[in-house]
């Protein structure tokens, strides 16, 4: 997914390449998600009563009456093995984190080597096999096409909701929303889903919001997420510089009632305990409302909640940096000694909660997949140093993956800037479109990329039939659709060809 995960530099010329970096968020359809909650569904997946059920996800449980018993059985019989005793409430969570590190349909292979993946993700790695073999069975892109205009009218109503919440978050960090390199998050709206459950889910840098309906929109759990995209580097970068740090995990490590991946990680709990202070100072609740959730927050391990909240009163709010500019003066100013004091005083005083909190869905953790490591490394460089950022997608060709479609389509781009390599070009958007780890937008605009090179050549006929296919995959990033359209109207590039 190298359009999602890594940030897209789109070609507004071919000897020119002005970069134009993708949505850091946006709001669309997912097959993935859409096949994987299909099979679940079938499985045997169920938190409702039918009564409950939303009528797409009442049509799409349906599906098992006719499908192929033997695949039923075998669906039914994984679903049933990998519970492992627990509820059904307890089941969505782990077979979403595993459809969001998966390819596009047909392929649903997973992204990235099994090591790398994350292990909600691992646990249930087998159901990607059954999920090919249904995805043929059952006809999920005929089953699309009948259902996808319910779930475009839910995109739409959720749109503007969710544009004004993030505007708002964003104007309080002070940060613009502008993409940042390998940052991305993707909300998705599956009907499929039981009524108002909301996953968060994140893989490298690349967040997921899977939605289910539900009348009243979610949008703190949006908010939520958005934060921890906008807050988790600079948290990384900021943690190491507070000497003592591992003062305040040992203090939660044996605490009942403590989130472990709070005494587990200090840069988790910083985390967590500065986005829970921005969103209390957001919201703006009444003193004693806002010092009930402090309380909570401070009880089930979020140690910084208390300063972070004065902090952000005393010294972001009044000041002129973004949130992000100022963290590493805000996290080296953290009085370790006074923390220490604060919860001998306080913590054992404040009751267990009947309901913990919302637990952080997106720790900060560090990255383990070096091919994800690599990618991001060549697009930084791609802007500035094309020649390293080359050598950086042909070591995950050389090193790691010899067919991975991320690194076919930046070396792509990078051939498409010099009209003497267009023919090395069109090889790598060849192999893009072939790859198996491509992302689907990705070989959409390597099909549009084909046919300006193409036109640039005069083969016009061969230019019209991949604008063709660019059109055929029905993928719309940046606008991809638009584009093909334009081109096939009227040569790319304006210029004239020989009669």
């Amino acid at each position: 997914m190298f359009l999602r995960c890594i940030g897209v530099l789109i070609l507004a010329g071919i000897c020119a390449i002005p970069a134009r970096a993708q949505a850091l968020v946006s709001i669309e359809r997912d097959m993935r998600v859409f096949t994987t909650l299909a099979a679940l569904n079938v499985s045997g997946f169920d938190v409702e009563l039918g009564s409950q059920y939303h009528p797409i996800r009442a049509e799409i449980r349906k599906l098992a009456d006719g499908l192929d018993p033997v695949l039923l059985a075998k669906l039914r019989e994984f679903y049933s093995t990998h519970k492992s005793g627990r509820p059904d409430e307890e089941q969505l969570a782990k077979y979403i984190s595993l459809a969001v590190v998966l390819t596009d349909p047909p392929e649903l292979k997973p992204v990235g080597r099994e090591e790398s993946l994350p292990n909600e993700a691992r646990s249930v790695l087998g159901f990607a096999d059954l999920l090919r073999e249904f995805y043929q069975k059952a006809g999920m892109s005929r089953q699309w096409a009948r259902l996808e205009a319910a779930y475009d009218a839910e995109m739409d109503r959720l749109g503007a909701p969710i544009r004004d919440t993030l505007t708002r978050t964003d104007a309080y960090l002070r940060s613009a929303a502008t993409p940042i390199a390998g940052q991305s998050m993707r909300i998705t709206v599956e009907l499929a889903a039981p009524l108002n459950s909301v996953n968060v889910r994140s893989h490298q840098d690349s967040y997921y919001v899977v939605l289910g309906y539900a009348p009243n929109l979610r949008m703190d759990e949006i908010r939520h997420a958005y934060l921890h995209l906008r807050l988790n580097n600079a948290v990384q970068r900021a943690a190491p510089k507070l000497e003592r740090r591992g003062t305040l995990t040992s203090l939660i490590a044996r605490e009942q009632g403590v989130a472990p991946e709070y005494s587990a990680s200090f840069e988790n709990l910083l985390a967590e305990s500065l986005i829970r202070a921005v969103e209390l100072r957001m919201d703006r609740a009444p003193a004693a409302r806002t010092e009930e959730a402090i309380r909570t927050y401070y009880r089930s391990g979020l140690l910084l909640t208390p300063y972070f909240h004065a902090a952000l009163t005393s010294v972001h709010e009044p000041g002129e940096l973004s949130l992000t500019g100022s963290l590493d003066e805000l996290v080296t100013a953290i009085d370790i000694g006074k923390e220490q004091a604060r919860f001998d005083q306080t913590f054992r005083s404040i009751p267990l909660p009947e309901r913990q909190p919302l637990r952080a869905e997106v720790p900060v953790a560090p990255r383990v997949d070096p091919v994800m490591d690599l990618l991001l490394a060549a697009q930084a460089a791609f802007a500035k140093d094309k020649p390293r950022a080359r050598e950086l997608f042909e070591r995950v060709l050389r090193d790691h993956d010899p067919n991975n479609g991320r690194a076919f389509y930046g070396i792509g781009l990078i051939e498409m800037d010099n009209p003497e390599n267009h023919d090395k070009a069109l090889e790598y958007f060849d192999k893009t479109i072939k790859s198996s780890s491509s992302d689907l937008s990705m070989k959409t605009w390597s099909y549009i990329y084909t046919g300006h090179i193409l036109d640039f050549r005069c083969q016009r006929a061969a230019a019209v039939e991949n604008y063709r296919k660019a059109i055929q995959t029905g993928d719309n990033s940046q606008n991809a659709q638009g584009t093909a359209e334009r081109d096939l109207a009227k040569p790319f590039g304006g210029g004239e060809c020989p009669q």
